[in-house]
């Protein structure tokens, strides 16, 4: 997905494959790595310099905000339940095909917010939607201080499933494989609330809907 901007400038989703040294260092049970490496996440923000050319202004890498409970030797070690605001590295969706797949996260949609200057993820593999700080400088997003929200490139709130982040079940998962998260924008209907393409994959009574949630 992309997202243009109000300054001209586009948001879009990339991937930035890391090789299996780079995952076992960042605490990932090797054991879990079906395919030998990882696809994960950046969100890059281009300023276009021509019709085919542009410079990447402003970015923000999901490698930056893991957390692991499985290796104390490795990087990013600490309990789960304790950082909602980082992504747990070994959470598996077990209703893959192939658990332990490279594409782990599958962002499949972003937005911005102008009024929070804020942007807005969804990862259909976790089955959750996360919202990160756009206030930050490049450095400042790879850290857990620094933007607006004081909080780097951490996330500043998540929604959907619980369970990827230890404090909760499955009676509990929200989300199901959505799509398409964004803010309602100001004079419409539910301004302000966030509308999601609720899949309705993996659910134990499968079917879709359109749910419209009210963050704090």
């Amino acid at each position: 997905d992309i997202e243009l901007l109000p300054n001209g400038n586009i948001l879009a989703i990339a991937w930035v494959i890391k090789d299996q040294a780079d995952c076992i260092q960042a605490g990932r049970d090797p054991g879990t790595l079906a395919y030998g490496n990882l696809f994960s996440e950046r969100i890059i923000e281009v300023q276009p310099t021509g019709p085919t050319t542009g410079t990447i202004v402003w970015q923000w890498d999901l490698w930056d905000h893991l957390v692991q409970d499985f290796d104390p030797t490795k990087d990013n070690y600490g309990v789960v339940a304790d950082h909602p605001e980082l992504l747990d590295i070994n959470w598996l969706n077990m209703n893959e095909a192939v658990p332990g797949q490279s594409d782990f996260i599958h962002l499949n949609a972003v937005d911005y917010n102008e009024n929070l200057d804020q942007i807005i993820l969804s990862s259909q593999i976790m089955s959750e939607i996360w919202i990160i700080d756009h206030g930050t400088t490049t450095q400042e997003s790879t850290s857990h201080t620094g933007g607006t929200y004081g909080k780097g490139g951490d996330f500043l709130y998540r929604w959907g499933n619980p369970q990827v982040y230890d404090r909760g079940t499955l009676e509990d998962q929200m989300l199901w494989r959505q799509h398409d998260s964004n803010w309602i924008e100001e004079g419409m209907l539910d301004e302000g609330g966030i509308m999601i393409f609720n899949n309705g994959l993996d659910r134990p009574t499968s079917f879709s809907e359109i749910d419209v949630i009210t963050p704090p």
